[in-house]
């Protein structure tokens, strides 16, 4: 058996250091050059949701959210300067992975859920995915619940608070139900506070 020089280790030792140091380089350039880019079009991403789920707003503005709550709370204003409802960013945990969630609220309404939109999540496609069809998220839209929305499996769901669930998704029909729920908990503590 021959004897390892000193330099049959640490050639390759360098050779193999160097190649990492080009590699992060290249990553961190990379991370560089996209991060504008991806905060301008989740920042694009969220404004078309607002406008999705608050179609009477003329513009928003961001507030100050409940105290020890993560959740972005956007007041929604008419032309004129005045709150007409709210838009709140709320994270649920589901079946993939966190979901993300904007949930318009009127105040003409008593606090009435306008519009549900799903931002991003990590569901199974073909299942819980399915939270993103029009059909499940139009359920909360203009559905009077005034003790939050419960899923259901019967079919009775699009009234007085109740939600059909998704065929073979019920954790995922679960978190966008929480989600909602927690929405106009937030809502209801804003207007408590006099912040709305």
């Amino acid at each position: 058996m021959k004897k390892m020089s000193f330099k049959d280790i640490f050639v390759p030792t360098i050779t193999l250091f160097v190649i990492c140091l080009v590699v992060s380089a290249l990553l961190a350039g990379t991370n560089a050059l996209t991060k504008a880019p991806i905060a301008e079009n989740s920042l694009k991403k969220t404004q078309e949701a607002m406008k999705s789920v608050c179609p009477f707003a003329a513009s928003f503005e961001e507030t100050k959210g409940v105290e020890g709550n993560t959740n972005v709370v956007y007041k929604a204003l008419d032309d004129k300067g005045e709150v007409k409802g709210c838009a709140i960013s709320v994270t649920s945990k589901g079946y993939g992975g966190d979901i993300q969630i904007m949930v318009g609220i009127s105040s003409a309404d008593g606090g009435m859920v306008t519009g549900v939109e799903i931002l991003s999540h990590g569901e199974t496609p073909g299942l819980g995915a399915n939270a993103t069809a029009e059909d499940f998220r139009n359920q909360f839209k203009d559905n009077p619940s005034l003790h939050g929305f419960s899923v259901v499996k019967d079919g009775s769901g699009g009234s007085e608070g109740k939600i059909d669930a998704i065929t073979g998704a019920t954790i995922t029909s679960n978190a966008v139900t929480n989600a909602v729920n927690e929405a106009l908990h937030i809502y209801m503590s804003l207007c408590e506070g006099g912040e709305l």
